[in-house]
C-alpha cells in the first residue's frame, strides 16, 4: 500500500491518520514504479486535500454529500468535486457506474489522479466504488475499507463481466440510447433486465459472445416503447431502435435485438413470428431469457438476487422478495424451448 507523504513539518504517522489510502504501487496496464491513478479516503479535511494534490489528484468523488468542509481547499487547487451519493450498503445501476468511471478515465489520460471518499475510515461505499473504478481503469483496488454488501457485490461482479463483454465506450454508447427515452421505465428496471438477462443467456448452451452482447442490449432497451406508450410498447420499441440503427447493427446483431425486444411480453409468440425461421432456437431462447429477466422489478433495491444455476434438469433462478405468479408466467417460453424446468429458489 502506498503511505502518505508527510506534509511539511509533518510525520508519517500523523500521515497515515490523515487516512489517504493509495491503491497499489503499480497498475495493471502501466510499466514498473508507476503510481496507482486511484485513491482512496474517508472525509477528507482541507490539509488532506492539499496533499492530494501534491500526489497529483485532480478529481474527488464524493459520496457523501454530508462531506463538504474541504471544498473551498478544493476549488482553490483546482480540484474537482464530483457528487456520487450512494447511502450505506446500496449500489447504483451498473450502466450509471460505467459514466462515473468513465469520467474518472479521461482524468487519468490527462496524466491526473482521482480520490475517492465516503465518511469514515470504515465505509462500505468508498470500498465498492473504487473497486469497480479500478476493474475500469485496470489498476489495483485501494485496500477494502469495509465488507460489500450482497447488492454491492453482484453489481461489481455484473460490471467487471460487461467491460470484459462490452467495454466502456460500448456500454456508453448503449447507455445513450436508452436514456433518450430514459429507458422506458427507469434504467434500475432496464439494469435489473439487461443483467439478470445475461445471466440466463450464460447459463443456457449455444451463444456466442456476439449473442450475448446482444442480449444484454435488448433487456437493456426492451421497455424503450414505454416512454411513449404502455400499450403494444413492444412494437413501439423496435420502430426506436430503427432511430439508432446504424451503431445498433454495426455493434450488436440487429436482427436477434429487434426480436427480443418485440417478445419481451407474454402475449406475443416469438414461434410464429416469421423471424423465427431464421433465428432459430438461439433467437427463440434469447428472447425467452429477456422475457423472463422482465419478471424481475429492480434488484437494486426490491428483490433479493444471487444468480443463476443450472442443476439437476433444472435451471434455478435464487432470489427472494420476486413476484412468484409472474416469475412463473414469464418461465413458460423459457421451460418449452430449453426443456428445463426454471424455479425459483430461495438461496
Amino acid at each position: 500500500m502506498e503511505e502518505p507523504r508527510p506534509l511539511e513539518g509533518e510525520g508519517p504517522e500523523s500521515a497515515r491518520r490523515r487516512g489517504l489510502i493509495g491503491g497499489g504501487t503499480r497498475t495493471r496496464v502501466s510499466g514498473p514504479g508507476v503510481e496507482s491513478p486511484l485513491l482512496a479516503s474517508p472525509c477528507p479535511s482541507p490539509e488532506s486535500i492539499e496533499e492530494a494534490r501534491k500526489l497529483g489528484v485532480l478529481l474527488v468523488i464524493s459520496l457523501d454529500p454530508g462531506c463538504s468542509g474541504y471544498r473551498e481547499a478544493a476549488g482553490r487547487l483546482g480540484v474537482a468535486v464530483l457528487e456520487y451519493p450512494l447511502q450505506p450498503l446500496a449500489a447504483k445501476p451498473v450502466e450509471e457506474l460505467n459514466e462515473l468511471a468513465r469520467v474518472a478515465l479521461g482524468v487519468v489520460r490527462a496524466g491526473a489522479r482521482v480520490m475517492v471518499h465516503g465518511s469514515g475510515e470504515s465505509d462500505d461505499r468508498c470500498s465498492f466504488v473504487a473497486s469497480a473504478l479500478a476493474e475500469a481503469l485496470g489498476c489495483a483496488a485501494p485496500p477494502q475499507q469495509a465488507p460489500l454488501s450482497r447488492v454491492q457485490e453482484l453489481a461489481l461482479a455484473w460490471y467487471s463481466r460487461l467491460l470484459r463483454l462490452l467495454g466502456v465506450e460500448l456500454l456508453h454508447g448503449l447507455y445513450e440510447v436508452g436514456r433518450v427515452y430514459d429507458f422506458g421505465s427507469g434504467l434500475e428496471h432496464a439494469s435489473t433486465v439487461a443483467n439478470v438477462g445475461l445471466d440466463l443467456a450464460q447459463a443456457l448452451p449455444g451463444f456466442s459472445e456476439s449473442d450475448l452482447r446482444t442480449v444484454y442490449a435488448a433487456g437493456l432497451l426492451h421497455d424503450i416503447g414505454r416512454y411513449f406508450t404502455e400499450r403494444g410498447h413492444e412494437e413501439v420499441g423496435v420502430k426506436l431502435l430503427g432511430e439508432h440503427a446504424g451503431f445498433l447493427a454495426r455493434e450488436f446483431d440487429y436482427e436477434l435485438l429487434a426480436f427480443c425486444v418485440r417478445h419481451h411480453r407474454r402475449h406475443t409468440d416469438p414461434e410464429r413470428d416469421p423471424a423465427a425461421g431464421k433465428l432459430g432456437e438461439r433467437g427463440l431462447l434469447a428472447a425467452a431469457a429477456v422475457r423472463l429477466a422482465d419478471s424481475f422489478t429492480n434488484v437494486y433495491e426490491k428483490e433479493e438476487y444471487w444468480g443463476v444455476r443450472v442443476e439437476g434438469g433444472a435451471l434455478k433462478v435464487v432470489a427472494r422478495r420476486a413476484n412468484k405468479r409472474r416469475f412463473e408466467a414469464k418461465a413458460e417460453l423459457l421451460e418449452k424451448i430449453s426443456g428445463l424446468k426454471v424455479e425459483l429458489t430461495p438461496p
